[in-house]
């Protein structure tokens, strides 16, 4: 009796120590140095549960919601259809109409222009998509046992609803769209709004796992990427040693600068031909460059196509420079396991890409993971291999949470031991060049920013600014006119909606309460967290390739890829 007893007091002591110790390194190494909005939120969070004990074991030993857990799978074996959400008194929202809103971009006033020379820089004029950005699109392996494909953001909008907190928001008129999202900014200030799952997620419905978006498979064998040794820079390519505009473009910004469109003689005429008045025209020579989504219902789609579109947003940074960013939208994010310890789920997952081209040519490739990420040399990463895909970078996606990589297997990250690590593999090959929503955005150039710094108003949090900077660092001071002038479809698409892009809130919902049956936080990590903000919340406005402040150095090969920090910056 005394020993079976002396036993099991080691192995509470044992798990109360592990616990402890993994909750402090996880704090000693997280790189978010500042609190997230849970965080802040954490004693109004507690005081949800109705139970004493929930509440007292949360807040003195961080052990939240203990009799919530279960294990939790990807798919469910079950079909529950309780309704949980716990709703304070609904908010009626009267009033305008939201209708959706629409801007044809072909009925340009003339204003007695007529040459494409004097429409240069004018807002109004919609700038093609340059064929190398196409020619260079990345090539992306899902995972091969992937339960949440790609969605369409048009889809997600329709199984969410407006949220404030936790608080529905009546909506009376036509349902949101991306046409008209924006509204929701003047009925929700700041970053409190959320598109929260009309259906209980945990019923897994399928437009959260949108099965049907998963790529086409190819009809030849060249679908998988040919392997690269170890790779070394040239002299030309070594950021060290070159003229580096390419690599921070802050370096030589005029003062206040917003970036002009690209100049004819940093791509072909052809592509950069300035079309006042034509509709939808292919951005390539060949069928293959033409848009699959154009084909129409009955027409067999081309391997790699994913009848959910990318979202290509262009930023020209001056001096030659163009970044490319592809933005993947996936309507559930499923969180990585720690002991069996499920932790980061959440409704809405946006996650993104950089391509960085220096007149034309390709130069490096940003590979976005959780908060942070890597860029490796343009000519580090793996290229596919097969026809439509020779030269063009290959990306993993990992299971579940989506992050970026540049090569298969288990990616550990904060934690040690790969207690916390994502996964990839060569899973089914997506061409998001196939289909794409593509928009150029002008905006002014960061230096130094964290993404997370960026207010709802599209601002940043002051830093300091010496006399010998080249344009100062304090917040963007453009009206709310001139930023949405700033954001502009691209020729190939010129009724592709807008409004969406300035929504201010989170693309899912709030993080559910601890008394909610669905949540619970153990070593500070809880299961469900907000939905994301939207793509202009990634700092696309960033001179170096990282998106958050911190060094940022271009990784030389795949290998040494593999030792970095997920951080990117070490």
């Amino acid at each position: 009796m005394v020993y079976h007893l002396r036993r099991t007091l080691i192995a509470v002591v044992f798990f109360v120590l592990s616990y402890v110790a993994l909750s402090a390194l996880h704090s000693h190494l997280d790189p978010n140095t500042s609190k997230s909005e849970e965080e802040r939120e954490d004693n109004v969070w507690i005081a949800t549960s109705k139970y004493w004990v929930d509440r007292q074991a949360c807040r003195y030993l961080g052990l939240c919601g203990l009799a919530h857990y279960r294990p939790d799978p990807a798919m469910k074996p079950w079909n529950r259809k309780s309704v949980v959400r716990h709703t304070n008194d609904q908010i009626f929202l009267g009033g305008d109409d939201i209708y959706a809103e629409y801007s044809d971009w072909e009925d340009i006033i003339d204003d007695g222009k007529n040459s494409p020379d004097e429409w240069e820089g004018d807002p109004r004029v919609l700038k093609d998509v340059p064929q190398f950005v196409l020619d260079h699109a990345p090539l992306i392996h899902l995972y091969s046992g992937e339960q949440f494909w790609p969605s369409d953001i048009n889809e997600h909008l329709m199984y969410t609803t407006p949220y404030m907190n936790h608080t529905t928001m009546n909506m009376t008129n036509e349902r949101h769209t991306l046409y008209n999202l924006k509204r929701l900014n003047q009925k929700v200030k700041g970053k409190y709004s959320f598109m929260a799952s009309k259906e209980d997620v945990e019923d897994r419905p399928e437009w959260l796992g949108s099965p049907y978006n998963k790529p086409v498979p190819y009809d030849d064998d060249d679908g998988e990427v040919e392997e690269i040794g170890e790779y070394e820079f040239s002299d030309a390519s070594d950021p060290k040693d070159e003229d580096v505009e390419w690599w921070d473009p802050y370096r030589y910004a005029e003062e206040h600068k917003i970036a002009l469109p690209l100049k004819p003689q940093e791509a072909p005429a052809s592509d950069l031909k300035i079309d006042l008045r034509k509709s939808k025209r292919t951005t390539g020579p060949s069928s293959r460059r033409a848009k699959a989504s154009n084909l129409g219902p009955t027409m067999p789609k081309p391997g790699g196509y994913s009848p959910a579109p990318a979202t290509l947003v262009m930023v020209d940074k001056g001096n030659g420079i163009l970044d490319a960013f592809w933005f993947y939208f996936y309507s559930y994010n499923l969180g990585t396991t720690v002991l069996n310890i499920r932790f980061g789920n959440h409704v809405g997952d946006w996650e993104h890409s950089l391509i960085r081209f220096k007149d034309g040519v390709p130069k490096a490739v940003f590979f976005s993971a959780h908060s942070g990420g890597l860029a490796y040399s343009y000519n580090a990463v793996e290229k596919g291999k097969g026809k439509g895909r020779d030269g063009r970078p290959v990306l993993y996606s990992a299971l579940g949470s989506h992050a970026m990589y540049a090569s298969p297997g288990s990616h550990p990250y904060v934690l040690p031991f790969g207690l916390l690590a994502d996964v990839t593999d060569k899973g089914p090959l997506w061409d998001p060049a196939l289909n794409y929503m593509a928009y150029h955005f002008n905006t002014s150039i960061t230096h130094n920013a964290d993404a997370h710094s960026i207010s709802a108003s599209g601002s940043r949090s002051p830093t300091p600014w010496s006399p010998t900077s080249p344009f100062p660092s304090s917040p963007h001071t453009l009206s709310p006119s001139e930023l949405g002038s700033s954001f502009q479809p691209a020729s190939c698409n010129p009724k592709a909606p807008l409004s969406w892009w300035w929504y201010n809130g989170h693309w899912g919902d709030k993080f559910y309460d601890l008394g909610d049956r669905r949540q619970w936080r153990f070593a500070g990590q809880y299961h469900y967290v907000n939905g994301p903000l939207g793509p202009r919340y990634k700092n696309l406005g960033r001179s170096r390739l990282c998106q958050s402040r911190g060094s940022c150095r271009i990784v030389e090969s795949l290998n040494e890829g593999k030792k970095k920090s997920w951080l990117g910056k070490k």
